[in-house]
């Protein structure tokens, strides 16, 4: 008797799951982030998938069960013929310091979807996946005052920033020659990014407003490589690196200024093109007896080449650095080596790409991770805790301290095989 290869109720349920959240938008959140009003927003760095525990350290990590897109040529590791599936939700909480911050509002809190993300083995050697992440988000929004004219006469005024950008990708590994896999990213940019300018006339009635809208896409593609080897019966390790070309975004923005009347004084419509810069990435791993694996990254991205500058910040080149370490418990169940349970620690520092009142806006934190494989479903589970601090109070700055709890959902159950027989 052969048993036949039709979807199960539960896989056919986890794709349209993935389906309907695939269509909604991948980014949106109400934190609020001072620094995300310059350029393009705050780059995403924080991976929601399974080396999150390990602050995002990733470049030379391969899993056989969960969809590692750090860097695509991990894909050449997960299982034949098995299909995968995941969702990562991020829960965040921000606490702001400073002298422009309020006493009675300095917190915000919120919780979204970060990604959703597909794959399976398409043939032996070659490992696939597909989805959607955040690639910016942009969020903020503050008081203050503007002059009018030059009698030195001032307005209060109010100033709101928000959206960000998608990433739609598909992500390949493909192994060859011995222990050696390459990979390709083939992603599509997409979002809008709003900037609101309100000047407040008597009260709280709006004598001018300045309302910008920026559409950005295009396409984007990333590469990357890994050599995994064994040193002897207890030690292995991989070595793995990413590269990205500069690569541009097209732009189409349109700017209307508004009276208290609600008139519409002026409105203007341009098309352009906003550069993503050149970025390289290295990382190693070291794994001792299948159990403990320690790695580092190292990422750099040249914005500095871009030049982009305005009156209160230019960009720098930036550079993150981060380390991971994990312990795997494993068993041995029908003459297979079979994860139960893992542990992971991370930290990280990051030099962003903006320097502000001539001042660097670095990032440095640490996380902790925890994730199961349940035995008798195709479920697993990883939460990750993550704390951090982002900028700093000197120079009339702000400093953001940010905790994060993050959860990754995955599923993974046979995709195709020629039947299964039974006698």
């Amino acid at each position: 008797m052969t048993k036949p290869n039709g979807f199960s109720f539960k896989r056919t349920w986890f794709i349209g799951l993935f389906s309907v959240l695939l269509a909604t938008e991948g980014h949106a959140q109400n934190n609020n982030s001072p620094y995300s009003i310059h350029a393009i927003g705050d780059l995403t760095d924080n991976i929601i998938n399974r080396t999150s525990g390990l602050a995002s350290t990733g470049i030379a990590y391969r899993n056989n069960r969960y969809l590692i897109t750090n860097n695509p040529a991990s894909l050449s590791a997960l299982d034949n013929q098995f299909f995968a599936g995941e969702i990562g939700v991020n829960g965040e909480y921000v606490d702001y310091s400073g002298n422009a911050v309020s006493q009675t509002n300095h917190q915000s809190s919120d919780i979204t979807f970060k990604r959703f993300s597909l794959g399976t083995k398409i043939f032996r050697h070659w490992g696939s996946a597909v989805g959607l992440v955040p690639y910016s988000e942009e969020n903020y929004e503050y008081s203050g005052t503007r002059p009018i004219g030059y009698s030195g006469d001032v307005l209060p005024s109010y100033d709101q920033g928000y959206g960000g950008l998608n990433k739609v990708f598909w992500a390949n590994g493909y192994e060859f020659l011995n222990h050696f896999s390459v990979g390709i990213t083939s992603s599509y940019l997409f979002g809008s990014i709003t900037n609101k300018n309100i000047i407040l006339g008597q009260g709280t009635s709006i004598y001018l407003s300045k309302n910008n809208n920026t559409f950005y896409s295009n396409l984007y593609f990333d590469y990357g490589l890994q050599y995994y080897a064994s040193i002897n019966r207890h030690w292995d390790f991989t070595i793995g690196a990413t590269f990205a070309n500069q690569q541009w975004l097209n732009t189409t923005t349109n700017v209307n200024v508004i009276n208290l009347d609600s008139n519409v004084l002026r409105s203007t419509y341009s098309v352009g093109t906003y550069n993503i810069p050149t970025s390289y990435g290295l990382g190693i791993s070291i794994t001792k007896d299948k159990k403990y694996t320690l790695l580092a990254d190292y990422k750099f991205q040249n914005w500095a080449s871009l030049r982009n500058t305005t009156g209160d910040f230019f960009y720098e080149n930036s550079q993150r650095a981060s380390i991971g370490f994990e312990i795997s418990n494993k068993k041995v169940a029908y003459n297979t080596l079979y994860e139960t349970s893992f542990f992971q620690a991370g930290f990280y520092y990051n030099k962003t790409y903006l320097i502000v009142n001539g001042t660097q806006i670095n990032d440095i934190g640490g996380s902790i991770g925890m994730g199961v494989n349940t035995k008798r479903t195709p479920m697993s589970f990883i939460v990750i805790l993550q704390y951090g601090i982002k900028g700093t109070t000197t120079n009339n700055l702000l400093r953001e301290n940010y905790a994060n709890i993050s959860f990754v959902f995955s599923m993974r159950d046979f995709w195709y095989t020629h039947g299964r027989k039974f006698e």
